[in-house]
């Protein structure tokens, strides 16, 4: 199976991240672990059929608020990635307050 090399950028900043070399290009909505900090997929730009994508990322911890000038884009990323997320126990999908487990998925 042929990487895809993505390049990924913080969207909050517009700062680069570091190159990942992956199976296949995530999706919107979708985890992303880089650097051991985890972001959500917020906008994929290029052609996702060639060999490299440069992909726009929102972190899971925003620093400094305040400061983020597109804080309703970050927050409606975070939405999107919200809805891949289940709450799950030994019965199944249950209330957040009553779970063992989250899967994003």
């Amino acid at each position: 199976m042929n990487k895809t090399t993505i390049k990924p950028f913080n969207v909050i900043d517009n700062t680069p991240l570091p190159e990942i070399d992956v199976d296949h290009i995530p999706g919107e909505g979708d985890p992303l672990e880089i650097d051991k900090e985890l972001y959500y997929v917020c906008e994929i730009t290029g052609n996702q059929k060639s060999e490299s994508a440069i992909i726009g990322v929102i972190p899971l911890v925003v620093r400094n608020p305040a400061r983020v000038s597109n804080i309703d884009s970050y927050i409606r990323c975070l939405s999107v990635a919200h809805r891949k997320v289940l709450f799950k126990n030994a019965s199944g999908i249950c209330d957040i307050d009553k779970c063992d487990e989250m899967i994003i998925t």
